[in-house]
């Protein structure tokens, strides 16, 4: 991703603390979309990641904060000052005002196994089947899995990295109304280097908004 289009970049995750309540779980678009007000200057800033916010999901559809909540962006460390500007603004997701306070500079930490909670991959022609019930085609989830998991080891194979790679789930997300599916994906057995290359890079598409960032696996 960032570091192919600006390989001597050093890779940081910038977290600005966060004041608010909930958002809704499907909420990487519109989020994204609150940072470009907010920011003209994000808007298409292909070195940007904005990575999901985490929480509770309480309510169908909605994600109670962390508290302390945080705002999490990776990026260039050359490109810190554009995102300076969001320090002390507030923003609108959803209906939700959520307020940035400082940020904090961290730099990427490698670690064994990494975790994206969506992975998003451009497949052509997504394979279907004859579903009876609904009398109509619907998604071959078994051949879908297989072509994802195919493409993941192929963008894998890219960076260096053997394909220890499992499909945690299916999710998905909506991008100006349309539906886009993928899967949460973890990445194991890895070498402070792939790890390294693997946060820096991601997988898949939609950075912006939420999805193929990787960070350690959390938990057993």
């Amino acid at each position: 991703m960032m570091s192919r289009d600006e390989p001597r970049s050093r890779i940081v995750d910038v977290a600005f603390a966060l004041a608010g309540d909930a958002v809704p779980v499907d909420h990487g678009y519109r989020l994204y979309a609150a940072l470009c007000a907010a920011v003209p200057e994000l808007h298409g800033a292909t070195w940007l990641a904005v990575h999901p916010l985490s929480g509770t999901p309480t309510d169908p559809g909605t994600l109670a904060l962390r508290n302390p909540a945080s705002l999490l962006l990776r990026l260039p460390a050359e490109r810190i000052p554009d995102v300076l500007p969001l320090s002390g603004r507030t923003i609108e997701v959803a209906g939700a005002r959520l307020t940035l306070g400082a940020p904090k500079v961290s730099a990427l930490v490698p670690a064994s196994s990494l975790d994206a909670r969506l992975v998003i991959l451009k497949l052509t022609g997504a394979p279907r089947r004859e579903n009876q019930e609904l009398g109509r085609r619907s998604l071959d989830s078994g051949a879908f899995a297989e072509r994802y998991s195919a493409e993941l080891t192929r963008q894998l194979a890219e960076l260096d990295i053997p394909s220890m790679l499992e499909l945690c789930g299916r999710r998905s997300m909506t991008v100006g109304g349309k539906r886009i599916i993928g899967y949460s994906v973890r990445v194991s057995a890895l070498s402070a280097a792939q790890s390294l290359a693997l946060q820096t890079n991601g997988l898949g598409g939609k950075r912006r908004m939420g999805c193929g960032i990787f960070r350690a696996t959390r938990g057993p």
